[in-house]
Formats: structure tokens, C-alpha cells, sequence
């Protein structure tokens, strides 16, 4: 049994807090909201899943210090533009506890991933990114998921892998975190690729389209070494035969 606190009280958050309390573990949730406290705390709700009761093994509270002190590791999952300045607040508790990322997206501001933006506050954490494929609702109900635990941490990629594993989750490691802080950015074009695709009349101007959108959003994100090692040589040739590949 393992105490883990999460920061984030949103439907992803909730969701897995759900699934680490059926795995036996306590759980600490950080709200900014009172009124999320409250009902997740009395009524065992969460608003963004309202078919969902809560294990008695959560508890929410407002307070950074009380939510992350004796906790295990931290998973942070606030939105991405709130990613910053959510973490500046409670940076002072983490000391050496790993924090994994579990939002996704790009600062605006500056286009950093949010484990750059992470480092940029405190260069000494201990940095672990969880992605999908995979939708809060599901989670939460124990339907079978598959999720990727990326850190340069053996230690990291251990404790999540075991502490996650189960019979409705399989987790995978790797060591590519910016890959994977990468893909999990821009798959929402993707998603909405495959969603469009059903439409029969507007199939390949969409196909095209968004698949463009996608490419021109990873290409927007290349910076320092990425280019030089490689990493987005290939963008400008899909872009080219785009339009080619789906006639």
C-alpha cells in the first residue's frame, strides 16, 4: 500500500485516483475548489464523472502541504496552461519525491513541454511522463487500459510500472520522454482525424487537413538539438505527399 498524492481534481485526476484506491492505496487529492473538496470528500462525487462513487480510501483537500507530505510520488495533472504556476506553489514540498506528468500539451507562451516547464522551476526533480491511448470515464470503471510510464529514472519507471499494474491496466516503460511528451501533444488531431473520417461526403478534405494540422504542430514544436539529431526530417516528405496518400 502506497500513499500518492494528486494534484488535479479534474475527471483524468479523479479517474486515476480511482484505479490506484482499488489497487489498495491511499490516496490524497489537492482541489482548488471547496466545493470539489466537499464532494468528493462527503458525498464521494466527482462532478466530471457524476455516474462515479468514489472508494473511502480518497480524500481531498486544498492544501498543498497536507496533500503531498508522506505521499510516495506526486501525480501532477492540472491543465497545461496552468502547469507553471500550480507547480510553483507546492515545488517547496516535493524534495527528492518523483512527480509524474500526467497532463498533456504545450506551454503557449513559450511552446515547452511540461516536463521542460517542470525542470525550469525546480532543475533537481525527479521527472516521470504517463500517456495513453486512454479516456478518464473508462479508467474509472476499470474497463482494460493500457497506459507508457517514460522517465530517465530506472527507479521511476519501476515504482509506476508496479504500482499501476493490474488486471484492468498494463503499463509500458520507456526512456524517451520527449517522444512521448510529444506524441501524447498532438494526438488529438489524430483523434479528430479518425472521428471525421466517418464522414463519407468530406472524408478526404478532412483527412488531409487535419493530418496537416498534426504535422505543422510538431514541426512547430522543434527546437535545439531535435533538429540536428534528426528527429523531423521526415514531416516536410509526409507533408508533401499528403494529399497523395489519402486520394
Amino acid at each position: 500500500m502506497k500513499k500518492i498524492a494528486i494534484i488535479g481534481s479534474g475527471s483524468w485526476g479523479v479517474a486515476l485516483a480511482t484505479h490506484l484506491s482499488r489497487c489498495g492505496n491511499l490516496i490524497k487529492i489537492w482541489s482548488f475548489s471547496e466545493e470539489e473538496k466537499r464532494l468528493i470528500n462527503e458525498e464521494k462525487r466527482c462532478k466530471f464523472l457524476p455516474n462515479l462513487t468514489l472508494p473511502e480510501n480518497i480524500e481531498c483537500s486544498t492544501d498543498f502541504k497536507e496533500v503531498i507530505e508522506n505521499s510516495e510520488f506526486i501525480l501532477h495533472v492540472t491543465p497545461s496552461k496552468f502547469t507553471r504556476e500550480t507547480f510553483k506553489q507546492y515545488k517547496q514540498y516535493v524534495g527528492d519525491k518523483p512527480v509524474i506528468i500526467c497532463s498533456k500539451g504545450f506551454e503557449k507562451d513559450t511552446l515547452k513541454t511540461l516536463d521542460e516547464v517542470i525542470l525550469d522551476e525546480l532543475p533537481t526533480a525527479k521527472i516521470g511522463v504517463l500517456s495513453g491511448p486512454s479516456h478518464a470515464e473508462e479508467v474509472s470503471i476499470a474497463i482494460p487500459t493500457v497506459l507508457v510510464i517514460a522517465s530517465k529514472h530506472d527507479e521511476i519507471l519501476s515504482l509506476i510500472q508496479d504500482t499501476f499494474m493490474c488486471t484492468d491496466m498494463r503499463i509500458y516503460t520507456s526512456k524517451d520522454v520527449k517522444g512521448v511528451e510529444l506524441r501524447r501533444s498532438i494526438k488529438k488531431y489524430y483523434s479528430i482525424l479518425c472521428w471525421s473520417s466517418s464522414w463519407n461526403r468530406l472524408r478526404r478534405q478532412y483527412i488531409c487537413s487535419t493530418n496537416n494540422k498534426g504535422i505543422r504542430r510538431i514541426n512547430k514544436a522543434r527546437c535545439g538539438t531535435w533538429r540536428t539529431k534528426g528527429y523531423f526530417l521526415w514531416i516536410k516528405w509526409i507533408r508533401r505527399f499528403n494529399c497523395y496518400l489519402f486520394k
